[in-house]
């Protein structure tokens, strides 16, 4: 964990600073700025128009009494990817767009659901409730809250 924080706040952004003195270099400041405001409008554009599309596929999918667990998966990326281009860059912006196609999307999603199944399976992850917790005990309990009030009021009326 320590080493993928380490990635994300030091090497991710030197690799962005050099790729953007780089890419100002060949096509000049002006240019390069440019296209970081473009791609990042279009960027932007695609997370809103996606992230509706998995809004309505999830409303259709719970009033079909089925629970929308593609679509949560795929809302996550797609959250994934507007960070990504929110943090200015071509590095981070070129995986934040490869998050935004469908095509691309739906296979990480594929990839993601199934190492996760795997890790379940193995006993490395799990699901609330899916461990074998012998320890705790469940009690359930039926509360008539009618009857409660009825007992105060006639504890009020003696």
């Amino acid at each position: 964990m320590l080493l993928l924080l380490f990635a994300a706040f030091l090497i991710v952004p030197a690799i962005e600073l050099y790729l953007i003195i780089e890419v100002s270099h060949q096509v000049g400041f002006g240019n390069t700025l440019i296209a970081l405001v473009f791609i990042s409008v279009i960027g932007a554009w695609m997370v809103k128009r996606e992230g509706l599309e998995i809004i309505r596929k999830t409303q259709v999918e719970l009033a079909n009494g089925k629970l929308p667990g593609k679509q949560i998966v795929e809302g996550l990326l797609i959250l994934l990817a507007g960070v990504l281009m929110l943090t200015p860059g071509f590095g981070t912006d070129a995986i934040g767009l490869l998050l935004l196609f469908p095509v691309t999307r739906i296979m990480l999603r594929s990839f993601l659901t199934r190492r996760f199944v795997k890790k379940i399976d193995r006993g490395e992850a799990f699901l609330w409730g899916s461990k074998n917790h012998t320890d705790q005990q469940v009690v359930d309990i039926d509360w008539d809250v009618s009857d409660f009030n009825d007992r105060n009021k006639k504890g009020l009326e003696e």
